[in-house]
């Protein structure tokens, strides 16, 4: 035995204090009695029937004593050894998304949880403890004695949504075997394994019935197509799924009855909807694992939708080729407009914003806006904030084919991509012909496309903001852009390098990585988890990338210059983690086990502390019985 605070023992001096004060302390009462008769008879009854009282008052000074010395003892916190039953305890806890599965009112992982607070709880004191949680990562809880801590550490933890290796685990596990035989290992998981030697693994499953969706996906061929697995994976059943389809402020439902078993079942939504914002598609039955019975897909056409402001007087061609599109709002302003609600020739010019692409057919912006990409078509004089100087307009006798780049830079095989190049007067011909064209001289970090004469006729550059620019040195008069199969080639082109998609897969998996494009002069990049966590992305390299532990929807708020612009995605329960009674292989230490146990400690604080309050209560029974005679 030995002592947490010696100190307190110096409580045992009140014993000899006791023992003076009883010694020397007037032991005589004086009453007052009705006369000598009573009191002599009353003496001679007392003595005969009441021989207590001649060691009423010892027992007053033992229970004293005890009183002290309990308290002294309770106060320099005596702990006792208890020799070889401390043991060294390694638990493992499995954090995959399957530990989400519902028992009763609460899951797998709290039952769980559970378990270990019964095992450290009764554990000897001294015992020590590691917690290893295997789920979206791996993190190890270092050895500690104390109980509470364990406990506490225990609380934090949390079950991931993702599934989960247990590798890294066991390895974690193996070292602190090898490091001493005699640790005890415990697996808390859901899944069975057939070899588990050196560990004792706890089977949290019970058998719940769990109906799951996977693999749901769509095909738009004269009408949208969903199509997904769904599976019952405890018995056969017969499920509803229920479709939802949102266009714009329309919703649209449909149902489908589907029988299906443990091996699953493909089932088919054949719609007439031309298009879709977001739909869903969900499994109407209640299931011990609700996260898996519904997934939400994204329109990527949808999401990466765009707004553009057309500057031009003649402005049906550049609107029947954005029409055509069908991903495209557009407004149409005229330059007179234009220049009266953006700028005069004696004022100060303001900047236009909202839009994520400007185009300006045969007009001269005095400033370039700061917010959207740039399409600039036949500038006759120089703009502040380009990267590049007008020169000379140079008039043609004749029309001349323009000739598109040989770069083999992936810029522009990705702009010249489908653009046929043919020869000029040959039948059959598609090169773009010019009669006039602006001579222009890009400045830095510009990629030509098409060239006439050697001069950049068509070009991609960026504005002094970042925006990406992309410069026609001609106009539609002035050539036969409008009817020339390449130019709808070469928009189409123009329009995905002017606004990149960014978010290109808006359906992931749960434990998958996601990927943002950075496009433009991007400020910020915010991400919100479906439990409204928020994440900033670097934003310094082309993409950005962010884990997706969560299962629900990640909305990603991209801004520039002051501008905000909101995708969506969808990270689904993975398909594996929804099969409730899952067997695995092996979970096996290697090595011989020992069973050395080392001493541990019994805490006797509480033991003490009872007895103090037994005698204290003792005392006063006596101290009673001395003062009011309860005889």
């Amino acid at each position: 035995m030995n002592f947490l605070y010696p100190l307190g023992l110096l409580g045992l001096i009140g014993i000899p204090i006791l023992i003076i004060i009883y010694i020397i302390k007037n032991k005589y009462t004086e009453q007052t009695v009705s006369s000598t008769y009573i009191w002599t008879l009353s003496e001679r009854f007392l003595k005969r029937k009441n021989p207590i009282n001649k060691i009423a008052g010892i027992i007053s000074l033992i229970l004293q004593i005890l009183a002290v010395l309990f308290l002294s003892f309770g106060i320099a916190h005596p702990v006792f050894t208890v020799p070889g039953m401390a043991n060294k305890y390694c638990i493992v806890l499995d954090c995959s998304g399957s530990m989400r599965t519902e028992q009763g009112s609460s899951t797998r992982f709290d039952h769980a949880k559970d378990e270990i607070r019964n095992l450290v709880n009764g554990a000897t004191d001294g015992s020590a403890f590691t917690l290893v949680c295997a789920g979206d990562a791996t993190t190890v809880y270092e050895e500690t004695t104390d109980k509470k801590r364990v406990l506490s550490m225990l609380d934090q933890t949390e079950a991931g949504y993702a599934g989960a290796s247990l590798d890294s685990a066991l390895s974690m596990a193996q070292e602190i075997f090898d490091a001493d035989t005699s640790t005890l290992t415990y697996l808390y998981t859901d899944k069975n394994y057939e070899n588990h030697q050196n560990v004792e693994v706890v089977n949290l499953s019970n058998g719940e019935q769990n109906y799951a969706l996977s693999e749901v996906t769509y095909t738009m061929d004269g009408g949208l197509e969903v199509s997904g697995t769904v599976t019952s994976y405890e018995s056969d059943a017969t499920l509803t799924l229920n479709l939802s389809v949102v266009s714009g402020e329309q919703t649209y439902t449909e149902q489908l009855t589907v029988e299906t078993g443990s091996q699953g079942t493909t089932f088919t939504f054949d719609t007439q909807y031309s298009s879709f914002d977001v739909l869903s598609v969900s499994i109407a039955q209640e299931d011990a694992q609700p996260l898996d019975n519904t997934v939400v897909v994204y329109s990527a056409a949808a999401e990466n939708s765009y707004s553009v402001l057309i500057v031009s007087d003649n402005p049906f061609f550049l609107q029947m080729m954005f029409n055509s599109t069908g991903n495209a709002v557009f407004e149409t302003i005229s330059t007179e407009d234009y220049t009266l609600e953006y700028g005069t020739d004696t004022g100060a010019p303001s900047y236009p914003s909202g839009y994520g692409l400007y185009v300006y057919d045969s007009f001269n912006p005095q400033v370039l806006p700061r917010d959207g990409s740039i399409w600039l078509f036949g500038l006759d004089s120089n703009l502040p904030d380009a990267n590049f100087s007008v020169q000379t307009e140079v008039e043609l006798e004749s029309s001349v084919s323009l000739e598109f780049s040989t770069s083999t830079s992936s810029t522009v095989t990705a702009l010249l991509n489908g653009v046929i190049r043919g020869q000029e007067g040959a039948a059959g011909d598609t090169n773009i012909h010019v009669y006039k064209y602006i001579k222009c001289s890009p400045y830095r970090n510009y990629t030509s496309l098409a060239t006439c004469q050697g001069s950049p006729v068509i070009f991609t550059t960026q504005s002094a903001y970042g925006n990406r620019e992309v410069v026609f040195a001609t106009t539609f008069t002035d050539s036969d852009m409008s009817v020339t199969p390449n130019f709808l080639v070469l928009f189409l082109n123009l329009l995905e390098y002017s606004f990149p998609s960014v978010v290109e897969n808006p359906l992931y998996n749960c434990g998958d990585t996601a990927t943002v494009n950075v496009v433009g002069s991007v400020e910020s990049i915010r991400v919100d988890s479906p439990g409204s966590e928020t994440t900033y992305l670097d934003t310094s390299g082309v993409e950005a990338k962010f884990l997706l532990d969560e299962v629900g929807t990640y909305t990603i708020t991209v801004e520039t210059a002051g501008t905000q612009r909101v995708y969506r995605l969808y990270s689904a329960f993975p398909q594996e983690e929804s099969v409730v009674t899952a067997t695995e292989y092996a979970f096996s230490l290697s090595g011989e086990q020992s069973y050395d146990g080392y001493d541990g400690t019994y805490d006797a604080l509480i033991i003490l502390f009872s007895l103090l309050a037994v005698v204290f209560i003792a005392d006063w029974v006596v101290y009673c019985y001395e003062q009011y005679q309860l005889r």
